[in-house]
């Protein structure tokens, strides 16, 4: 009898949050080709070896020199964060892809099924390398 109880609220519930909410289901390849390019994830590390240090933000990145700019231009994510572990580990975090803001303005709906991701750096022996992750 819990059970039945249980299905009919959770049935209520998407029922009225389909005013607030929607899902666009997204293929990997749609994610692949949203990724950010490789070249803002090199620049990243140019960045580690010329300063010897993460940087702490897309903003204080660009103030470096415009090779960090160009390559931020057309980046198509509003929000960014960087979060540093140590001298050799850090993660860039990227979410709010223009395509869900317009989607958001256009519809009142936010889209549970959002571009974003993360770039984890990290040292294998003398090299800094990269991956890509999409959720």
């Amino acid at each position: 009898m819990k059970q039945i109880y249980l299905v009919a609220l959770a049935s209520l519930t998407m029922l009225a949050s389909c005013d607030y909410f929607m899902y666009t289901p997204r293929f990997k390849s749609q994610k692949r080709r949203e990724q950010p390019s490789i070249f803002i994830c090199e620049r990243i590390v140019d960045f580690r070896l010329e300063e010897g240090r993460w940087p702490n933000s897309k903003e204080e990145m660009m103030a470096k020199g415009k090779k960090y700019q160009d390559v931020f231009n057309g980046f198509k994510y509003t929000w960014t964060d960087f979060k540093i572990k140590d001298s050799n580990t850090m993660t860039f975090y990227f979410e709010d892809h223009i395509t869900d803001n317009t989607s958001y303005e256009e519809t009142g709906k936010s889209e549970l099924n959002t571009y974003g991701g993360r770039v984890i750096f990290y040292k294998v022996k003398d090299k800094f390398a990269y991956t890509i992750k999409m959720h």
